[in-house]
């Protein structure tokens, strides 16, 4: 028997529901398999109406979350088959705290997909792609540095000639935001992303293919690292007693 879900308050209550239900999916309360209640049942433990619920289902079945049967009720799927990348932020952000582990996983996709990016890029830029390196690198005053850092990541996979290159770093930019603010909080941090910046430029305005991939996948594996240092660090800080601080 499944456990009654809480009553909405908020305005925006379809997201809410999606939020309640997404959790306890991703967490495994609600194995694949299962039948949720139906329409009705939702609306009542709820307190909402059955459009607001329908919203909701609609949503999470978009997420490949549930899948709702006409005439036999709405199931929970298997996420890891039925998933996309529209998931990795909630599963790194589940009940409001960062998942090292998914992020590592995250980090390591980014550090086997974006050297191959670099690749391309050197082989396929543009005069007007190199120009616009060129001005993000050094015309770029006064840019926080991890927008920065987008920036350049993002110039280069628009030389890379592949739209679903640009896609997915947008989506890595989007789920890593917090981590990167933390990365770029170091000055050594910042300092070797400058001379990143300076080396993959050269290799891409020469033309070099696999230099480029290199230099690439070498910031990204010390990028990887440092990052998770400071997420872990950052994590048993805030776990740590008010009272173990003095």
């Amino acid at each position: 028997m499944m456990k009654e879900l809480s009553p909405l308050t908020k305005t925006r209550l379809h997201e809410d529901i999606v939020e309640q239900l997404k959790d306890r999916i991703i967490r495994g309360d609600l194995p694949a398999g299962t039948k949720l209640p139906a329409e009705r049942e939702l609306a009542e433990q709820l307190q909402v109406n059955r459009t607001t619920v329908r919203e909701a289902l609609h949503k999470l079945e978009s997420m490949g979350l549930v899948e709702i049967k006409h005439g036999a009720g709405i199931f929970v799927r298997d996420y890891l088959e039925s998933g996309s990348l529209e998931l990795a932020r909630h599963i790194i952000f589940l009940d409001g705290k960062v998942n090292v582990d998914v992020l590592r996983n995250l980090l390591t996709l980014r550090r086997l997909l974006v050297p191959e990016i670099s690749y391309h890029a050197a082989l396929q830029r543009s005069d007007d792609d190199l120009r616009e390196l060129e001005r993000v690198i050094h015309q770029s005053e006064g840019m926080p540095p991890d927008e920065k850092d987008w920036r350049v990541h993002n110039v280069i996979a628009r030389a890379s000639g592949n739209v679903l290159f640009v896609l997915f770093l947008n989506a890595f930019t989007s789920l890593a935001q917090d981590s990167s603010r933390l990365y770029f909080a170091v000055e050594g941090n910042r300092e070797r992303s400058l001379r990143f910046y300076s080396e993959i430029y050269e290799a891409i305005r020469g033309r070099k293919a696999e230099r480029a991939k290199a230099i690439m996948a070498e910031v990204l594996e010390f990028a990887e690292q440092q990052t998770l240092g400071a997420v872990g660090k950052n994590t048993r800080k805030a776990k740590t007693p008010k009272s173990a601080e003095k």
